[in-house]
């Protein structure tokens, strides 16, 4: 009879789950590397934007009201003035004419008064002789002639200052005319081109704010976008904390393992709800990501626009229009510098001419009380004469004498009172005329040259910056959507993860007793772990009989106000 052989059915091998808590923090890591580096790629792209957004704001601030508007409007005015250059020299010739009849009557008149001087000085000594020492006639010569000679000097010192004013006119006269034949080679030519050119700079300067402001708005909008995406990148955050609330149970549960608490079947029902909610996790992930980087990819679409109208026109007739500017001002130099100067020497010559005009008054004024000064010793002599028998007689003859020139005296004085308006009319209207003019000045025009260079140099610098900004920018996208790709491979693995997990609990089976009771205590502890409602409600839908579910957050009618004591756990 043959033996019969005793066969013994192997216990079976309690597997533990460390392999798959190993692999899920492998795969923790790696999606916290993807996730850092397209949020540090993120972050970049807005530190990029922003640095766009402020070289346009100073783009549209110079051209939108600025400087660059002043400086078009100061070439305007200077156009204007240098229009109007040849009528004003020409107004202005006419005034010298006026001031030049005038100072040389002033000084025909002071000749004349100087003769007259000289003649009762003569008559003085007349008086002295006829007189015979007679002490009261004595008297009377001595204190004429004293102030004859006061009168003198006086004179001698107009007659130098008109002569100084004659000379200072004549120099002017000659630089008006030499400024009117200046004038007249590049006239009206230089002006109107100055004219046409401020009015195209002007448009360039529009065209440069409006492709400014577009591309600001552009820039805004992906501004607007590039935050909404920091925001979406939170999806790794998410759903990692999703994944190590379930990673937290499993180390747990092996735990419970490997101290004999439970063995790796009887944590069945526990894995059946790992693995729901490891899949609603990827679920989640996989559109969410799959958003994020399509709208980073539509970002990066978008980026090629900033610098698309830039290229073609931020610098578009930039160096033409400078040129043609700098050609018309340089063109005008010589006129400018003319008509500077002689603003310079006409302002020197008003000044002298005011001084001139003031000592004339003073002058005149000494004339009349040197007249009267005059025509009281003539007639006191006269007087004196009556009781003078023997010398009486002749010595009236030369009192008659004087009281004539005493009138011709007179007579100077009023003319010299006459030819003073004149002379100061004229003057007060020149002094103002080259207050009106300085928009002409050639400094203040290449001030104005300067600045519109500035303004252009700025705009392109920022279009430049712009450009720069924009490569940064759409580099740092495609290294962000890099990154989500990297991320986004993983979610081969996260399946695989999630496949394990189901494997392993598909055998749940209904529990009771302490083993339901440990379970539950497990899941109650994993379920403190949630901060979403969407956690709890697959929580619940994943138990098997035996255990029991979590309390839901009841849903809030709309209008209903949010009890914030409650925190949606329990």
């Amino acid at each position: 009879m043959a033996a019969l052989k005793l066969v013994v059915t192997p216990p079976a091998v309690d597997v533990g789950h460390a392999a798959l808590i190993e692999d899920l923090v492998a795969l923790l890591k790696r999606l916290d590397e993807s996730f850092d580096m397209a949020g540090t790629h993120l972050f970049q792209s807005v530190a990029r934007i922003q640095n766009i957004t402020s070289a346009l704001t100073e783009v549209t601030g110079m051209f939108d009201g600025g400087v660059g508007v002043e400086a078009v409007n100061g070439l305007r005015m200077a156009a204007e003035s240098l229009r109007n250059v040849r009528s004003l020299v020409q107004g202005r010739s006419h005034e010298i004419a006026t001031m030049h009849e005038a100072a040389r009557a002033l000084r025909t008149s002071a000749a004349e008064v100087m003769r007259c001087l000289q003649v009762l000085d003569i008559y003085g000594m007349n008086v002295k002789i006829t007189a015979s020492g007679h002490p009261q006639f004595m008297e009377f010569a001595d204190a004429m002639r004293g102030k004859l000679h006061q009168g003198d000097r006086e004179l001698i010192g107009l007659d130098h200052m008109l002569g100084g004013l004659l000379e200072s006119l004549r120099e002017m006269g000659q630089n008006d005319r030499l400024l009117d034949r200046e004038c007249a080679k590049v006239f009206p030519q230089v002006p109107d081109a100055l004219m046409r050119e401020a009015g195209n700079l002007q448009q360039h300067q529009l065209r440069l704010g409006n492709l400014a402001k577009t591309i600001a708005n552009l820039a805004q909008a992906i501004q607007t976008e590039l935050h909404a995406a920091i925001q979406a990148i939170q999806i790794g955050d998410s759903v990692r904390q999703r994944l190590e609330h379930v990673l937290a149970s499993l180390r747990l549960a092996e735990a419970k393992r490997q101290d004999g608490s439970m063995t790796g079947a009887a944590a069945a029902p526990l894995l059946r709800v790992h693995a729901a909610l490891f899949e609603a996790a990827i679920t989640d992930y996989a559109r969410d990501r799959a958003e994020l980087a399509a709208s980073l990819s539509r970002l990066q679409s978008q980026c090629k626009n900033l610098q698309g109208p830039s290229d073609h026109q931020a610098s578009e007739g930039d160096g033409d229009m400078l040129g043609r500017i700098e050609s018309s001002v340089a063109e005008a130099h010589l006129m400018l510098r003319q008509l500077d100067r002689a603003n310079s020497e006409g302002m020197a010559t008003l000044d002298l001419i005011l001084q001139t005009v003031d000592e004339v008054t003073e002058r005149a004024e000494a004339i009349t009380r040197l007249r009267l000064d005059v025509q009281h010793m003539a007639i006191n002599i006269g007087l004196s004469c009556r009781t003078a028998q023997l010398i009486g007689r002749p010595v009236m003859v030369i009192a008659n004498e004087i009281r004539t020139y005493s009138e011709r005296l007179d007579a100077i004085a009023d003319a010299i009172q006459r030819t003073q308006n004149n002379l100061s009319a004229p003057c007060h209207r020149l002094q103002s005329q080259s207050q009106d003019n300085g928009a002409a000045s050639g400094e203040l025009l290449a001030r104005f040259l300067s600045t519109i260079g500035d303004c252009n140099e700025k705009g392109r610098q920022a279009m430049a910056v712009v450009d720069a900004e924009s490569d940064q920018l759409g580099s740092s996208l495609a290294l962000a959507i890099d990154a989500l790709e990297e991320a986004g491979m993983l979610e081969a693995s996260m399946h695989s993860l999630s496949k394990a997990l189901q494997d392993a609990g598909a055998d749940a089976q209904p529990v009771g007793g302490d083993s339901a009771v440990l379970l539950q205590a497990m899941l109650d502890d994993l379920a403190r772990s949630y901060t979403m409602a969407d956690e709890r409600l697959i929580h619940n839908q994943a138990l098997v009989a035996g255990l029991t579910g979590i309390a839901l957050a009841p849903e809030i009618a709309p209008g209903a106000e949010d009890d914030d004591e409650d925190d949606g756990l329990f």
